[in-house]
């Protein structure tokens, strides 16, 4: 009996909303305390997006968390925020705040605490760093800083009205500080999404079916815009973002480049400009990665990521070479506490071999987010899978 670990590569966190106080700037503790009082008398949760069934301190409490996760395989995971100090909209993962200033303070603060919450499991938690690109020397310093601190990646900011494009070459300092460090960048949910109203069921159904597309710009931004050509040791992770449309997009992207049509034909004619050299796909399969998260066949036909698969003529599809595994832990959507049921229904899929398996449960994400598999091998022994 062998043990199979798992490394999710969505998880998300927070502090307890008065311990963020100890990591904002002095200058900002009386802006603190009016959002903190203003958050109190909403009779918001404290712990953000989480499942009814866990206690708040499930997220911020290392030992808690770490058992939990345990349970389910799982021996490392990748952090996302679940709430940031003065962020206005509680479902934001950004953690936009009214006032820009405030937006910034914030994001700093966050990642002041996440850097020493990861430090209490070494090894084990990839923190991703909240960085707004829009003033691009303060990113570079921003991007060393997430690495000299420990932290184990960046967070695609969201690109909202009036932001610089990803394709814009004003951007190319940041990611050359990305590349030159090491670190992935992880485009994560719908970041962007504009703020619906009135609240409510329509509101949060058209939230729900557009944030893949929000999700999708920086992919194809990127690839127009030639940066991963500039810039070819650039890793992109799209996590919880659904990953249904990530083939169909670039098969129908692979298609228009191949054979043109009005737009590419007009854009040659007119610009003369083509900054990228391959097919998107191609693009996809050196520089891109897919976090599925939560993991589930809902998300895309799990037969078609393994290597027996036969695509069609044409087809694109996601396959184990770039595909992970998400758990989504604590929030009320992850497939906590049924993890191992999810990992037994992949390893039982015809199309997936055992080296399928490991890429999409570990091996992907250890080699992505920098994860040394021979220190974890103690907690994989005690807390591995039996998949066979």
């Amino acid at each position: 009996m062998s043990a199979t670990p798992i490394i999710s590569i969505d998880g998300h966190v927070k502090a307890p909303r008065d311990a963020y106080e100890d990591y904002v700037e002095a200058r900002y503790a009386g802006a603190f305390d009016d959002w903190a009082r203003a958050e109190r008398d909403k009779g918001r949760r404290d712990a953000g997006n989480i499942q009814p069934a866990l206690t708040d301190e499930a997220q911020w409490d290392v030992t808690r968390r770490m058992a939990d996760l345990e349970s389910q395989g799982v021996v490392a995971e990748v952090l996302f925020p679940n709430g940031v100090p003065f962020q206005a909209n509680a479902l934001d993962d950004a953690g936009r705040a009214p006032d820009h200033e405030l937006t910034l303070a914030g994001q700093a603060a966050y990642n002041r605490w996440l850097a020493d919450f990861c430090s209490q499991a070494p090894g084990r938690l990839a923190g991703q760093a909240l960085v707004l690109f829009d003033d691009v020397e303060q990113a570079v310093r921003d991007v060393h800083w997430a690495r000299e601190h420990g932290l184990g990646g960046v967070m695609m900011p969201a690109l909202y009205p009036g932001g610089t494009y990803f394709f814009d070459p004003a951007l190319d300092p940041v990611w050359a500080a990305i590349q030159e460090t090491g670190l992935p960048v992880s485009q994560h949910g719908g970041s962007g999404l504009p703020s619906y109203s009135p609240p409510g069921m329509a509101a949060l159904l058209t939230l729900a079916y557009e944030h893949a597309f929000f999700s999708g710009r920086s992919l194809w931004q990127m690839i127009v815009g030639g940066v991963f050509d500039r810039f070819p040791g650039l890793k992109v992770v799209y996590v919880e973002t659904e990953a249904h449309w990530i083939g169909p997009a670039l098969q129908k992207f692979d298609q228009r480049i191949k054979m043109g049509d009005d737009w590419t034909e007009f854009a040659r004619l007119m610009m003369r400009d083509t900054q990228f050299s391959r097919l998107p796909s191609e693009y996809w399969a050196t520089n891109c990665y897919a976090g599925i998260s939560p993991f589930s066949p809902l998300q895309l036909p799990v037969d078609k990521l393994g290597s027996r698969y036969q695509p069609a003529p044409g087809e694109f599809t996601i396959t184990c070479d770039t595909a992970m595994f998400g758990v989504d832990y604590p929030h009320f959507e992850s497939i906590f506490p049924g993890t191992p049921q999810a990992a037994a229904k992949l390893a039982a899929e015809p199309t997936i071999t055992q080296g399928d398996l490991e890429r999409i449960l570990y091996r992907n994400a250890a080699d992505v987010y920098g994860f040394d598999m021979h220190a974890l091998q103690p907690v994989t022994d005690r807390a591995g899978l039996d998949l066979t």
